[in-house]
């Protein structure tokens, strides 16, 4: 092996999203790999040679090259939420006439070569790209788990910078159950229709505990019962992420958020998904990352269809850790009422709380 190469062997875990999925090799690129890596690489190696461009942008003076076992068939399905082919619980993106966007699973291992002439940035990518892939998915949806790869090794969760939970779950499920676990914790499940079970968001009976009036009910109790404002209300659910759009269906109605400032129009939940395959079975690491800061006391606008006049603000603080001690505390039993204690999907959720309370 040359002295100026690093190479890994690489293995996909989850299916990685995508519009070139047909493409013999189509997998990880360097393309979006090389940019992660580089401001990973600058943040966690202190004085690292960096190449600074004259529009500001810093980069690392390595090139990647990315080897798919090409003699090995990877497995392509389109995802369709509209019925033709597959939908997915997680991914909501096919619902115009776009090109389709695709999973992609590479069913073997791969090589991924990194070459330099700097010896102190070879050894810089040698030290820290196990931590940097624990830390990182790729693609589209990579905050639900997908576009994960990892060394042909057993994960390491000390290397993630946050601190992690995990459950088990299987490669057939792994979506259902991320879906599952996350609309619990953010907007409550209301599946009672379908065979499903009610339950009120987490998010919602963290409020309350703490003397807060969530979003939702802030909504509803100016727009619908035109009650004024309240000194409690808060936006909380948009702490997992801000949802500027929103359709209530029990009111044929769309509620719209914008803050006034411009400065915040996008934010990706901070919760991080890390399904690893292990044996034949599938364990979900997560963890949340301190990204919730940048939206904490801000000032929105809530819109109720044509109907103007509500802001809100997110909380002064808030903090994940002490988020997920409070909902993996619930005494389910009492928080879900006893009509759904037969259902699988609760019986799913005890199975999930007392797993993560029991490894912590």
């Amino acid at each position: 092996m040359s002295k100026f190469k690093a190479v890994f062997t690489l293995k996909q875990h989850t299916p990685l999203i995508h519009f070139h999925s047909e493409q013999s090799g189509a997998t990880l690129r360097a393309t979006e790999l090389k940019p992660k890596f580089d401001s990973f690489l600058i943040e966690q190696v202190d004085a690292i040679p960096v190449i600074k461009h004259p529009n500001g942008a810093r980069s690392l003076d390595y090139k990647v090259k990315i080897e798919p076992d090409l003699s090995s068939a990877d497995k392509i399905e389109t995802i369709d939420n509209r019925g033709r082919e597959k939908s997915n619980p997680l991914f909501f993106g096919n619902m115009g006439d776009e090109e389709y966007k695709k999973f992609k699973q590479h069913n073997s291992r791969f090589k991924i070569e990194f070459f330099s002439f700097n010896r102190e940035i070879l050894d810089a990518i040698k030290n820290n790209f196990e931590a940097f892939l624990a830390n990182t998915n790729f693609g589209t949806r990579q905050n639900k788990g997908f576009g994960n790869f990892y060394l042909n090794s057993p994960f390491n969760k000390k290397l993630v910078n946050y601190k992690v939970y995990s459950f088990s779950s299987t490669e057939d499920r792994w979506e259902e159950d991320i879906k599952h676990f996350y609309s619990f914790l953010r907007a409550g499940i209301n599946t009672a229709n379908f065979r499903g079970i009610y339950a009120k968001a987490v998010i919602f009976a963290y409020a309350k505990s703490r003397g807060i009036t969530w979003d939702k009910k802030a909504i509803k109790n100016f727009y619908i019962d035109s009650k004024p404002s309240d000194p409690t209300e808060r936006l909380m659910r948009d702490l997992f992420g801000l949802s500027s759009t929103q359709n209530w269906m029990s009111y044929n109605a769309t509620i719209e958020k914008n803050d006034p400032t411009k400065e915040v129009e996008r934010f990706k939940s901070p919760i991080i998904f890390k399904p690893i395959i292990e044996g034949k079975s599938m364990r979900i690491y997560f963890w949340a990352d301190n990204s919730v800061e940048a939206i904490l006391n801000r000032e929105f606008v809530v819109n109720f269809d044509r109907k103007r006049g509500l802001k809100l603000k997110t909380p002064i603080e808030f903090n994940f850790n002490d988020f997920f001690d409070f909902a993996f505390n619930l005494d389910l039993s009492k928080y879900i009422d006893s009509d759904y204690h037969n259902n699988r999907d609760y019986k799913k959720l005890v199975s999930i709380f007392t797993e993560i309370k029991e490894s912590r």
